[in-house]
């Protein structure tokens, strides 16, 4: 007995000595230092951190220097896996908060909990409602809380098929990552290398410019307080740490105004359900505002990626008949040729007849016709008649010149020619190219092409790359542009395009009305440029369907010639300020 108590006696000696050694070699030989790292070794237990923006990117600008992505620190409904108790319940409570499923929520926190392990946090939803902080608050729950981040895209965020969008990594993507020497895995030293579970540009500039974006760490992070078994401590809030300027993040500055780009789409949300409107600077082609509809949340991506059109950018995307708005090239050419004279006379007699049957309508018949005539009338015969008078080779040779690629050669027959020369059959558009050539039209002939991206700045501000503008080439004589000017003036004050007529400036434009695949479906354009003293800027509008949704009835001077006239009126307005 007296052995075993000798024993015990000595290893609980032996215990105390080593752990005052210990103590006194922290305390002695390391100092202050090492109590320091301990006491920071604790703190980074008991804390839980997020990073302060939802994205390590750069901006995307307008050209004065403001957001086009909305982006700006919103309140943001994050989740705290570590501090729940059941993800489930959780799920369904803010499911009743939230426009997202519980399901939805439940595998946001779950691939969370599967990627990074349970305490790191997870962001559920960005741009959260006054109304809906209230109520998540309300709840009382330790696993979820409220922070201020940086977001990506905000509620007013502008151009989105034009910026595009972020999205996990597919295998496809990961796979050339992996061939690029761009992972984590296969280069340790790239500070901005991938990993699977990072987020990439896809689509638009988000896309394009992926490289020049993307950045290396956060710049600023959210720390809260934990206690030894990982539940958030209430009541003592979040503390926000600045951390080094990322050196890696550059910054795009666009062409665009985003006071422009918003009157474009507010006018749009208003009467445009399914189309595009594009608004150049005539003097430069600089793009100050370009939209496409139907539109989408960037935010949640995953809603759309099923087939829906939401996702197609019109603005740019060459898939549309122009219709009559075309009928520009196809006059600039013959005049341009010496192929006929404004006093010219043509009979309409309301279509004009191939001999392969083919039979081409006019709105009605106009009888006898000049060619400014044919023009603000929209005369169909007539353009018929001019087109297949310029002849295969020529036809295409113009539309070249004015940006424009044709489905005609010389072994086109007559009707696709004649077809083509009213803006349908072997003609293909984007609204971009058609606001280009009444762009060209109001610069006396002068084809310039168009620019959307200005310049890439760095972190600091410095602009380090350039975009300037292309010179312009004189496509077709400033004659000839004079003379097609002066019709579209009369056209759009006393022809097809009166509702696209502007009271104290004047405009110069042209309707269009393009019938689909879908013979009982068209779109309605109007193109045109104002004001005419000094032309600032040209606009195409182009209505696949109306706010309604409605695709039938639709005209070119009663549904498209409107929305030009507004927004113009407004963009003109606001240059008065």
């Amino acid at each position: 007995m007296n052995k075993r108590i000798i024993y015990v006696f000595g290893t609980v000696a032996i215990l105390f000595s080593i752990l005052a050694l210990r103590t006194v070699y922290l305390q002695i030989w390391e100092g202050p230092e090492s109590g320091a790292t301990l006491a920071a070794k604790a703190l980074k237990y008991r804390t839980q951190v997020i990073s302060g923006e939802e994205y390590f990117r750069g901006e995307i600008l307008d050209r004065n220097l403001v957001s086009i992505t909305d982006s700006q620190v919103k309140l943001t409904l994050v989740a705290f896996p570590s501090s729940m108790t059941n993800v489930t319940e959780t799920a369904a409570e803010l499911a009743n908060i939230i426009d997202y499923s519980a399901e939805h929520i439940a595998a946001l926190i779950k691939r969370g909990q599967e990627t990074f392990g349970n305490r790191t946090p997870v962001i559920i939803k960005t741009n959260l409602t006054d109304i809906e902080v209230d109520k998540i608050q309300g709840l009382m729950n330790q696993g979820i809380a409220v922070v201020p981040i940086k977001i990506r895209y905000g509620p007013d965020s502008l151009a989105r098929h034009l910026v595009g969008y972020l999205n996990k990594i597919d295998e496809e993507q990961w796979q050339l990552l992996l061939k690029k020497n761009k992972t984590a895995e296969t280069n340790q030293n790239l500070p901005t290398s991938y990993k699977i579970t990072d987020d990439i540009g896809v689509t638009g500039l988000e896309g394009k410019y992926e490289d020049v974006l993307r950045g290396s760490r956060t710049q600023n992070s959210i720390v809260g307080i934990t206690d030894a078994n990982g539940q958030l401590l209430q009541g003592l809030g979040y503390k926000i740490q600045e951390d080094a300027i990322d050196p890696w993040r550059n910054h795009l500055v666009l062409t665009l105004d985003r006071r422009y780009q918003e009157i474009v789409e507010k006018v749009m949300d208003e009467h445009i359900h399914r189309g595009a409107v594009v608004v150049l600077d005539i003097s430069n082609g600089d793009v100050l505002a370009a939209a496409s509809r139907p539109n989408f949340d960037q935010n949640q991506i995953e809603k759309y990626l099923s087939g829906k059109d939401e996702l197609i950018d019109r603005t740019s995307r060459v898939a549309f008949y122009p219709g009559s708005v075309f009928k520009m090239v196809v006059a600039a050419g013959v005049l341009e040729e010496g192929l006929v004279t404004m006093d010219e006379k043509f009979i309409c007699s309301g279509s004009y007849s191939f001999i392969d049957g083919t039979v081409i309508g006019c709105l009605r018949e106009h009888g006898e016709v000049n060619m400014e005539e044919a023009i603000s009338k929209s005369c169909n015969t007539t353009f018929v008649k001019l087109g297949l008078r310029l002849g295969n080779i020529k036809f295409a040779e113009y539309a070249a010149k004015l940006g424009f690629t044709v489905n005609v050669n010389s072994m086109s027959p007559p009707a696709l020619v004649g077809n083509a020369s009213i803006g349908q059959q072997g003609v293909l558009v984007s609204p971009m190219q058609i606001a280009n050539l009444y762009a060209t039209l109001a610069r006396d002939g002068q084809y310039k092409p168009w620019r959307i991206l200005a310049e890439i700045r760095n972190y600091q501000g410095d602009v380090i790359y350039e975009y300037p503008s292309k010179p312009a080439i004189q496509a077709i004589s400033s004659k000839t542009s004079g003379i097609l000017n002066k019709a579209l003036i009369n056209a759009t004050e006393n022809g097809s395009g009166q509702s696209g007529w502007l009271e104290e400036v004047g405009a110069a434009g042209k309707t269009g009305t393009a019938q689909t695949n879908d013979t009982d479906e068209v779109i309605a354009w109007f193109a045109g440029f104002t004001p005419l003293d000094n032309p600032r800027i040209a606009i195409a509008v182009m209505v696949e369907e109306n706010a309604h949704g409605n695709v039938i009835g639709l005209r070119g001077g009663q549904t498209a010639a409107p929305i030009f006239k507004e927004i113009a009126q407004e963009i003109l307005d606001l240059e008065k300020e």
